[in-house]
């Protein structure tokens, strides 16, 4: 048997038998395996590799390691929307595909990982070399085995994912289904209720305001809508509705529901998302506006020229640049889109072009 799963079983074994064991005070016992609360409280990158390759005068390279433990990026870890990452990236030649982390928990909860290519779940060692070469899950277990929290974590580095992709005209823009770049339309029942299509009207969907809300604030004209997973809740969906209205003249409306997947729930309602709460970091109101997931990532496209970013669920939104636009777009009046496979395309309006964000050679 593999020496790995021997320890991970040995330790495994030593958990059960942990939680189901008493701490014993002066004049009383507290049994630590009735904590359900769980929760990643730290996160830090112990050691990580930097690969450089130098030239010399006579054009021979030289390919040099540096390993790296101290001077790291600090990790933000956001407890709302269960993300972990690093608002500074770490330095280009970075290898992301080799890291060691330390991780700290509420009640030191145990800590697992899922697997890139299974729904496996390995247990975290602190030993463990491990691939952030895209998102990770991790997940925080509660010590009376009542379930587990799910954290997305990433790592960014100079140069990494996006920004290494290019984009490239598409040619045969019959392939790509229209359904790509349909417009949302909103129709308000004004009883707590509205009518939401995804289709341009074709198709027409029941939603529901939680209590309290106000209706007025819903959006009136360039909608955007977008249903991307939970990390915080397995089987879950987070859906996000922007848009313009009367009552804000600058930043757009933004609404949030969270949707779980299982038939027996109720219906899941909107809230509408304070624009106090985004201080300055409000999505301006744009004439088209588009919202993808993309990369794990949520970004907003809109005709100003500006690509935003919002990292707490639609609070707050930045600039980023992660992505750029295309260096030969003929202009800004574009809509974004992703298809099933999570490829990133962009359709100039003006100019009837489609163009594909892509680090592979693209066949036209």
């Amino acid at each position: 048997m593999n020496k790995r799963y021997i320890y991970t079983l040995c330790l495994m074994l030593s958990v059960v038998l942990s939680l189901t064991s008493c701490l014993k005070g002066n004049d009383e016992e507290i049994d630590i395996s009735q904590y359900d609360d769980m929760a990643i409280t730290s996160f830090t990158i112990a050691t990580v590799n930097k690969i450089t390759t130098t030239t010399s005068s006579d054009g021979k390279e030289t390919v040099s390691k540096t390993t790296l433990n101290s001077g790291l990026p600090v990790f933000s870890i956001d407890q709302y929307n269960h993300q972990i990452f690093n608002n500074v990236p770490l330095a280009a030649g970075c290898d992301l595909k080799h890291v060691l982390v330390t991780i700290t928990t509420k009640r030191n909860g145990q800590v697992g990982i899922k697997s890139l290519v299974s729904d496996s779940v390995f247990t975290y060692l602190y030993t463990d070399s491990i691939d952030f070469s895209q998102p990770r899950e991790f997940r925080v277990y509660a010590l009376n085995g009542s379930g587990y929290r799910a954290y997305q974590v990433t790592v960014n580095k100079e140069g990494s994912n996006v920004s290494e992709k290019q984009w490239v005209r598409v040619a045969n823009k019959e392939d790509i289904p229209n359904a790509l770049f349909q417009d949302f339309v909103l129709k308000n029942n004004e009883d707590n209720t509205f009518q939401l299509s995804k289709d341009n009207g074709n198709t027409w969907t029941n939603e529901v305001l939680m209590d309290g809300e106000d209706a007025s604030l819903l959006p009136e004209s360039s909608i955007a809508w977008l249903s991307f997973p939970y990390t915080a809740s397995p089987n879950t969906d987070y859906e996000l509705m922007i848009g313009s209205c009367d009552k804000q003249t600058d930043a757009c409306t933004v609404w949030r529901k969270i949707v779980e997947k299982d038939a027996s729930q109720a219906t899941a309602q909107w809230v509408n998302i304070p624009l106090e709460d985004s201080e300055e970091y409000y999505l301006p109101i744009m004439e088209i506006i588009s919202l993808v997931w993309y990369n794990s990532q949520v970004y907003a496209f809109g005709t100003n020229g500006d690509i935003y970013k919002t990292r707490d669920g639609g609070i707050t939104w930045k600039n980023t640049s992660d992505i750029t636009l295309p260096e030969e777009l003929g202009s800004n009046h574009i809509k974004a889109a992703t298809d099933e496979s999570g490829q990133l395309y962009l359709r100039d309006l003006d100019n009837d072009e489609l163009w594909l964000l892509t680090d592979a050679p693209v066949t036209q």
